[in-house]
């Protein structure tokens, strides 16, 4: 796809949603204007009642309408769940894809990876895309009735209840039952309304499945993936693997390879295609492109894949820790490449990569569109496959029904002395595959708190507690006979921050120029946070073994600007002649231009440590005090570079929290 077509794809979204809101003002007039364009005293008192219904229901048409095509472009939500971590310039990716830009269309990630490589999830069931819909109609009818005003200026007396509203997404159409008591009084007439309905005709039950179907084959396969790096090799921009005659080894600058790969994901993703939906192949060598993913044929239905360069990247080339990618001289500890070397310049080049980068699904059928994000792992160049939870579409999960084995499950919180108490309350789940059953809750039964109930069988399923104010917590089981599970959960401890800067052996507090992200990871159990300064908010932890990272960055009110400029880069090659032979070596320096750069912020310190949280100094404490390291600023390429080759001697500095 040329950025021609990306930028016409784009368009046409934002109008798509721009039209929706202008199209409610306006509609909500045509309505009453159409209803009232003759005069009142020309009609029957039945007739204007019958208006007044019918601009009820249009409104609900609108609202529905409104809705359903919302919650496909949003992919099957209408709010952005809650993040964990914010945007920042060193961690651009959060748990959504912001489509236009800083002020545009965001959609929820339906899979992605937190800041510390942790997996998360956001896809949403077909029970809550039902609960949003239902919450949103509720709130746009009384937004497009307006307290009926336009009749009301006519000498109606018209009296209504909060419009309750039940949604059912099917496969073809989704439909509105609507509960609200409408008294309307006009002259010597009245009539009372309670019970609605109305029906949009668009697939979101079909694209929702089928994205569902879609998804699931991604993070099993990573057909995604596996054509990436099939792609980085054929493009000589990437540096990937092989074997060069030149006598000086190449060298690439990171920044700009960042940048290359992103054109060539925008060019190269949107040729893959799906078996049985619509789609022209122009070229019998394009055949290796298409995948089977559903189970029938959808020739109705148009499946594309996007990237953007507007959209982040991240690029991690292992065993790297500067700008500057080089290949490596082949040496000479073995006795053919000791007589080779000395007559031919031989360099490798094998990189490994570790990239994250936004793909956008897009379904189509009927003009209607179903469209959902998700996160593109490599990993030390393999494909990421994951086996994430995918909800069911049908009504009735056939695992979930099949109990036949009585198990009794207890929720055990952990005290701060380490003892344990069994929870009232807490939720228990069995995910076996990728079904999710829930169980219930632990409520009181003797003298404990538990659940005892049947659960399908399952070998290797996970069961799951959780409850408020701890840390979901998940235990290995075989369902297939009767027995008991103990899972423990570990508490949450909330405490305010304080942060010092360590500089260069000066302790005080962070200038407002500077902007720190702290990640924690839990070493013990699959727990990870962040916190983010400037921030008011407390650091919530569980107890345990922490891998801590800081990232410090400056930024100033002009940026930083490095001017182009050329560096030299050095390489030890072996010696011509006898010296190569016996695995001599010598320098050998080129020339590279660096483009200007101009960035909004910089990194000028950080580090890294292990630690661990006590819990019952976590308990007993008032205020967490968490320390980072700050060096130079940089400001000139050399020192940039600097910066990220010294994060090891950040380290050696970096202290451990302390508590009061």
């Amino acid at each position: 796809m040329n950025k021609k077509a990306q930028a016409t794809a784009f368009i046409i979204a934002g109008i798509v949603i721009v039209s929706m809101i202008f199209t409610g003002v306006y509609f909500r007039e045509q309505i009453f204007n159409s209803l009232t364009k003759d005069t009142l005293a020309e009609q029957p008192t039945i007739s204007q009642i019958e208006k007044v219904k019918s601009f009820t229901k249009d409104c609900l048409q609108e609202s529905l309408d409104d809705g359903t095509y919302e919650i496909g472009l949003k992919g099957g939500h209408l709010t952005i769940p809650a993040g964990d971590f914010p945007p920042t310039a060193y961690n651009p990716m959060t748990n959504s894809l912001n489509i236009f830009g800083s002020e545009g269309l965001s959609i929820p990630y339906w899979s992605f990876l937190t800041p510390n490589n942790l997996e998360k999830t956001q896809i949403p069931s077909k029970q809550e895309m039902e609960t949003e819909l239902s919450n949103f109609v509720e709130s746009e009818v009384v937004s497009c009735l307006n307290d009926y005003t336009l009749f009301k200026s006519e000498g109606y007396n018209i009296e209504f209840t909060a419009p309750k509203v039940a949604i059912e997404i099917g496969n073809e159409a989704v439909i509105a039952d609507v509960e609200m008591t409408l008294n309307i009084n006009y002259k010597e007439s009245s009539q009372t309304f309670s019970k609605f309905k109305t029906i949009s005709n668009v697939p979101l039950g079909k694209l929702y499945a089928r994205s569902l179907e879609l998804f699931e084959y991604e993070a099993r396969t990573g057909f995604v993936e596996n054509f990436t790096i099939e792609t980085m090799v054929v493009y000589d921009e990437i540096p990937f693997s092989g074997v060069d005659f030149e006598c000086t080894p190449r060298t690439w600058l990171k920044s700009q390879v960042v940048q290359d790969l992103k054109s060539i994901l925008a060019l190269n993703i949107p040729t893959l295609k799906i078996e049985g939906t619509d789609f022209v192949i122009k070229d019998r060598k394009d055949e290796q492109l298409i995948h089977e993913v559903f189970k029938k044929n959808e020739k109705d239905l148009t499946v594309s894949l996007m990237s953007s360069p507007s959209w982040p990247l991240m690029v991690d080339v292992i065993g790297t820790d500067s700008e500057i990618l080089r290949g490596k001289p082949f040496t000479s500890e073995n006795e053919a490449a000791r007589f080779l070397l000395p007559l031919f310049c031989l360099n490798d080049y094998h990189f490994v990569y570790d990239l994250k980068f936004p793909v956008l699904a897009t379904l189509t059928e009927d003009d209607y569109v179903f469209q959902f994000p998700f996160v593109a792992v490599v990993d030390n160049n393999q494909a990421k496959k994951n086996k994430f939870l995918v909800p069911q579409f049908e009504e009735e999960q056939q695992i979930c029904e099949r109990k036949d084995t009585t198990l009794k499950v207890t929720a055990l919180g952990v005290a701060a002395d380490g003892s344990t108490v069994a929870l009232d309350g807490a939720d228990i789940s069995l995910q076996c595959v990728f079904t999710e059953c829930e169980a219930g809750i632990t409520r009181r039964e003797g003298n404990t708190y538990s659940l005892t109930t049947q659960f399908p069988q399952c070998l290797g399923g996970k069961m799951t507690a959780s409850k408020n104010g701890y840390h979901p917590s998940s235990f290995e089981v075989d369902t297939n006979q009767e027995g008991l599970v103990n899972i423990p959960l570990e508490a949450y401890y909330e405490l305010p921050v304080e942060i010092i800067v360590d500089d260069e052996g000066t302790l005080r507090t962070p200038y407002g120029t500077e902007s720190i992200l702290f990640q924690f990871e839990n070493e013990d159990q699959e727990f990870f946070t962040t916190y983010y300064y400037p921030s008011t908010e407390k650091l919530k932890l569980i107890a345990g073994n922490y891998h801590i990272t800081a990232t410090l960055m400056v930024e100033t009110d002009g940026g930083f600007n490095f001017p182009e400029r050329e560096i030299e880069i050095c390489s030890e090659v072996p010696k011509r002649g006898i010296g190569g032979i016996v695995g001599l070596t010598e320098t050998k320096c080129t020339q590279q231009t660096i483009d200007p750069m101009e960035l909004e912020a910089v990194v000028a310190g950080g580090g890294s440590t292990t630690w661990n949280a006590d819990r019952r100094v976590l308990a007993t404490s008032n205020k967490i005090t968490l320390y980072t390291y700050r060096g130079k600023t940089p400001n000139t390429f050399e020192e940039l570079n600097n910066v990220y080759t010294s994060q090891g001697q950040f380290s050696k500095n970096m202290r451990n929290p302390t508590f009061e």
